[in-house]
């Protein structure tokens, strides 16, 4: 929302001495936005097009601005496929397969495709079919995430891709790491599924059991429907992997806030270089109880930012992440607790 007094009308689309008029058009749907950030705003916080501009008049002379931005994703969504019957590939080949047909034309240059883990089997795309809903179904295959980045590029991340991470930023309340101002935890059954059920396409179902967590917690099924893997081993290995994360209950930071006016300037410009998918440590301390802090590794899945001319706030939703230590030929030490290895 902006208040266009200060601007001089320059966000009214009905001004044609606007800065922003070229073309026979000043602010109007599909036009190209950037936002940036940073100590030294030239950090990327948003880069898509605008979707609706609407204005307000107040008398006598006030007028307000609703501006809302989109991403690439929106822009999948409202665009549909030919017919078109790709052979068995990685999922990653398949994202690239999809955003390369004439009828999507996706730029390669703000494309950044890691190489996929799960095996596609052929499918017939039908007419019309639409490509959002066609990479979501790449996606599940996979256990990846497909996102468009804060500086504009096309994501694909393979479910190996948060493995070996390590967490970028510490959030702590200890006075020493980046200081926040609010932290929730989500510990809930939305997280907590023992039966596994994937249905590969044309095929059948494979299924993952957790037998200890269904005697504790009773029968939570996941269900997963058309999931274009190419065999009934790519369904099972989806669904083992998808049960060892969700069998047992998770106590997990999932949201925290933080505002950049109480950074360092160095702290301020590193967390404007967060993005979906990056490692962030956070912790807990208490006053009472025991342990008297608890530490998580957890993943950036979405990132708000709420500024004003006073204040800038950015709100980080998590999720659960389990990172592992590389042993290293002729380098780890077998008997590193760090590595596992004893």
């Amino acid at each position: 929302t902006l208040d266009d007094r200060a601007a001089a009308r320059a966000f009214d689309p009905a001004n044609t001495a606007s800065p922003y008029f070229q073309g026979g058009y000043g602010i109007a749907p599909m036009r190209y936005v950037q936002i940036y950030g940073g100590t030294a705003g030239n950090e990327p916080l948003f880069i898509g097009r605008i979707s609706d501009v609407d204005i307000q008049y107040e008398q006598p002379n006030q007028s307000f601005a609703f501006i809302s931005c989109v991403d690439d994703l929106a822009q999948l969504a409202r665009t549909n496929l030919t017919a078109f019957n790709p052979s068995s590939q990685l999922t990653s080949a398949r994202i690239s397969a999809i955003l390369d047909r004439p009828e999507v034309a996706y730029s390669t240059a703000t494309r950044s495709i890691a190489t996929g883990v799960a095996t596609l089997g052929t499918v017939a795309y039908d007419a019309n079919d639409n490509v959002k809903s066609a990479i979501d179904a790449v996606v599940t295959a996979e256990d990846g995430r497909f996102y468009i980045s804060r500086g504009g590029t096309a994501t694909f991340q393979a479910r190996t891709a948060n493995i070996f991470g390590t967490a970028v930023i510490t959030f702590a309340d200890d006075g020493v790491n980046y200081p926040y101002q609010g932290l929730s935890v989500g510990y809930g059954a939305e997280t907590l599924y023992n039966r596994i059920q994937v249905e590969v396409e044309g095929l059948s179902v494979a299924t993952a059991v957790g037998t200890a967590s269904i005697a504790e917690f009773g029968v939570q099924t996941l269900a997963l429907n058309a999931v274009p893997l190419v065999d009934m081993a790519a369904g099972t290995a989806l669904a083992n992997q998808l049960l060892g994360r969700y069998e047992d209950p998770q106590f997990r930071f999932d949201e925290l806030q933080l505002t950049l006016n109480g950074l360092t300037a160095a702290q301020a410009q590193q967390v404007s270089t967060l993005d979906i998918g990056s490692i962030v440590n956070v912790r807990k301390t208490y006053t009472t109880g025991s342990p008297m802090q608890v530490a998580q590794d957890v993943a950036v899945e979405s990132i708000a930012h709420n500024i004003t001319p006073n204040t800038h706030t950015v709100t980080l939703r998590l999720s659960q992440t389990s990172l592992k230590t590389q042993f290293i030929l002729n380098t780890s030490t077998l008997d590193d607790v760090t590595v596992g290895l004893a």
